[in-house]
């Protein structure tokens, strides 16, 4: 007899998965995830501008890039405003942080006495060099295969056509000397031939004679760090006081040492720069003064804060004499200021002085460097006489707790920190002879009067178009809506020939006036919102003996706050981001709005040393328009549905 299968009920995990409720799930989680990814795709670019913004200007493009802004720790070097770079260093399985009191290079090369079983071998059968080291020495090791074999060789020199002249690492191996670089450059050049082939050698003057070496890399580096505290003590000198006084040997490398003319204790030296004396701008303009020549007795060098300055004895016509600095001697007058006023003159490092700009005192001219930064303090300072060298030294003691440590092992010492220190900069660096602020201000008066033109007069023209009765009317607003399809540069021309002839060009007037004549964009929002107000209300407004005006600003206006909105956010849009029209008609800086003034910082702040200070400005310029979409997003959208209006 057949019998009938009975079908299996389904199970509970296949009821869920077809139920409604659960594929209604797996949609929108589908959906969400999506949605979240191109999100995050879009919104990428802003967040890096905004991290970029809180980072040091070295973080913003290094590889491997640093998305969390880093502070690279740092201790002051002695009464300077020198900073020295702290690096993590693993020592003894545990970390610590020290200083780089300096550094050697070493290369490989061979002593050529000793050098054997030289053979010359086609390149295609030697393999790639790898960097090897064999008994505390570097090699550039290949292997060479021929006959089934193989062999580790180092590649000395070319031979004829294609051949390299190598050699066994195991011959090396007692031949190889691991030597400073700067004592291999120093021997004079010779030319040396083994087993009738010939190398470029030298030859180095050494206690025991002459010794001749070929030099065949790689070359390596070896550096020297120390605690912190090292640098407690440093302080600056005159670069040609200093002369060597030998060396000192820290673990497998050598430090040199030095004296400073009159003292016989030795120093090391971590740094030669150029330094510029400087002062603050501000008490330049509030002390100085230009003195004659004649009233100016003979100069003599002085320490002035520990600054070498000339100095002078100033005799005022009836006045007590006073002594002061020269600040930028003159032909026939001078810029001085009394020693005792002179509270800010100190040394900065020339390298900080990249973007000057010229000023000048009862025309005795002077430099002067904006947004000059010492720690949380910034200034402007003025550049006083000419840079200087100056070494940073310290004592010789700091190498008591010195140590070698090859530069692979050496990490950045790092934290996390968000700083505003880019904003402030920004604000507070002159661009064209004025600030960013200025920049600000221009824009936000723009925006002020374009919003009061294009609402008076938007509101009006259509408030004419969508009610009032007159012959000719729709084709006036079929002109209108014509205009729209005009290309920008078609008008541009006649319009600047218009403003020139009226002498408004390089004023604001060109930037504002024209949104009162009405947008024709607007206008047509306005007059497809005010079509669809009941005439109901209107005819009633009348009956009670309201004029037209009245009846718009009673009747229209209350019932057009959504469309009104509509038309300052894209008024405030518009105008923020004008950029060509600013560019033709402006050429006075203290005029720019924010969008062609960020386009002249970057003209003027563009090297990689102020990209922190550009991306700043950049974002500070964006800021008004993300607060502005955020809380009138509904608007923007409304706007564009307000056109589809009948």
């Amino acid at each position: 007899m057949a019998t009938t299968a009975q079908k299996r009920p389904p199970s509970r995990w296949q009821e869920i998965r077809s139920s409604t409720r659960y594929q209604k799930t797996v949609r929108s989680i589908i959906s969400y995830t999506i949605l979240c990814i191109g999100a995050a795709f879009v919104l990428f670019p802003m967040l890096w501008m905004i991290s970029s913004s809180m980072k040091p200007s070295w973080q913003i493009f290094t590889s491997p890039p640093i998305w969390i802004p880093q502070e690279w720790e740092s201790v002051t070097a002695g009464n300077t405003n020198r900073q020295i770079l702290l690096y993590r260093v693993q020592r003894d399985g545990e970390t610590e942080n020290v200083i780089q009191i300096g550094s050697r290079r070493y290369t490989t090369a061979i002593d050529a006495a000793r050098l054997t079983d030289l053979q010359s071998v086609p390149s295609d059968q030697l393999g790639t060099a790898t960097s090897t080291v064999i008994d505390g020495i570097t090699f550039n090791v290949r292997s060479w295969t021929t006959d089934g074999q193989t062999q580790d060789v180092v590649a000395l020199a070319r031979g004829e056509g294609d051949n390299l002249l190598v050699a066994p690492v195991s011959v090396l191996q007692t031949a190889a000397l691991r030597m400073p670089l700067d004592e291999v450059n120093s021997g004079g050049r010779v030319t040396l031939e083994i087993d009738g082939a010939e190398f470029r050698g030298r030859e180095i003057e050494t206690e025991d004679g002459t010794l001749s070496v070929i030099p065949i890399g790689p070359e390596t580096d070896l550096v020297v760090v120390g605690p912190p505290e090292s640098v407690a003590n440093a302080r600056l000198v005159p670069a040609e006081l200093v002369s060597s006084a030998g060396t000192a040997v820290i673990g497998e490398t050598e430090l040199p040492l030095s004296i400073v003319e009159g003292s016989d204790e030795e120093y090391i030296v971590l740094a030669t720069d150029s330094w510029q004396p400087i002062i603050n701008e501000d008490e330049l303009d509030a002390y100085a003064f230009v003195a004659d020549r004649a009233a100016l007795g003979e100069r003599s060098q002085r320490d002035v804060n520990g600054v070498s300055v000339q100095v002078t004895q100033y005799t005022p016509e009836g006045g007590t004499p006073q002594t002061v600095v020269i600040l930028v001697s003159g032909t026939q007058n001078s810029l001085v200021i009394p020693v005792d006023d002179a509270a800010t003159l100190r040394l900065a490092q020339y390298a900080d002085m990249t973007t000057t700009r010229g000023d000048t005192m009862d025309r005795i001219p002077y430099r002067v460097q904006d947004g000059y930064s010492e720690g949380d303090v910034t200034s402007s300072v003025a550049l006083i006489g000419d840079p200087r060298n100056m070494a940073l030294i310290v004592p010789a003691d700091a190498v008591n707790d010195a140590f070698d440590v090859a530069p692979a092992n050496l990490e950045r010492a790092l934290h996390t920190e968000f700083t505003f220190d880019s904003y402030r900069e920004a604000l507070t660096t002159k661009v064209g002879g004025t600030y960013f602020p200025t920049f600000f201000r221009n824009s936000f008066v723009l925006v002020i009067l374009n919003t009061i033109g294009h609402v008076i007069s938007c509101i009006v023209v259509a408030y004419a178009f969508a009610r009032l009765r007159a012959p000719g009317k729709n084709f006036l607003f079929l002109v209108l809506l014509g205009t729209m399809m005009l290309p920008f540069p078609v008008t541009l021309v006649p319009m600047y020939e218009i403003f020139r002839d009226l002498n408004m060009v390089n004023t604001l007037w060109p930037l504002f006036i024209r949104s009162f004549f009405g947008n024709a964009f607007l206008i047509f929002m306005m007059r497809q919102f005010f079509s669809s107000i009941p005439k109901e209300l209107e005819e009633a407004a009348r009956i009670d003996g309201a004029s037209t005006l009245r009846i718009i600003w009673n009747v229209f206006v209350p019932l057009s706050k959504p469309a009104i909105a509509t038309v300052i956010i894209f008024t405030f849009w518009w105008t923020w981001n004008s950029f060509l029209e600013p560019l033709i008609y402006l050429s006075s800086p203290d005029m720019f709005p924010v969008s062609l003034g960020l386009n002249f910082f970057q003209d003027q702040y563009g090297t990689s040393i102020y990209f922190d200070r550009l991306i700043a400005a950049s974002v500070l310029s964006m800021l008004p328009m993300l607060i502005l979409f955020f809380f009138a997003q509904r608007y923007f959208i409304d706007g564009i549905q307000m056109t589809g209006m009948k």
